[in-house]
């Protein structure tokens, strides 16, 4: 199975990844993971009608879990690590407080 991931593209260049820390938050964590993705890059200042359909908000990242887009890059990296355990992302408890 692949997922989908919509990302924000640089500014003046639409074939680039953007600037977007919470993106590449959620790029990091499916390339660790080594789980198979296929990314969009979307022009924040002109966003497709597509992606609009799917996520009216307009937020990205967002990835397509099961027919459902989800754009918040702490809950995208939450279903991740729910659904891909191994290797293992997840901040250890003795340093949860840090």
């Amino acid at each position: 199975m692949v997922l989908e991931i919509s990302v924000k593209a640089a500014v003046g260049a639409p074939d680039v990844l953007g600037d977007c820390p919470f993106s590449q938050r959620a790029l990091l964590t499916l390339e660790e993971k080594k789980i198979p993705y296929k990314s969009h890059l979307i022009n924040l200042s002109d966003k497709p009608q597509w992606f609009l359909e799917v996520n009216p908000e307009g937020k990205v990242p967002a990835v397509k879990f099961d027919d459902k887009w989800v754009a918040d890059s702490d809950v995208i990296v939450g279903i991740l690590e729910e659904k891909y355990p191994e290797p293992s992302l997840a901040t250890p408890s003795e340093f949860a407080s840090v």
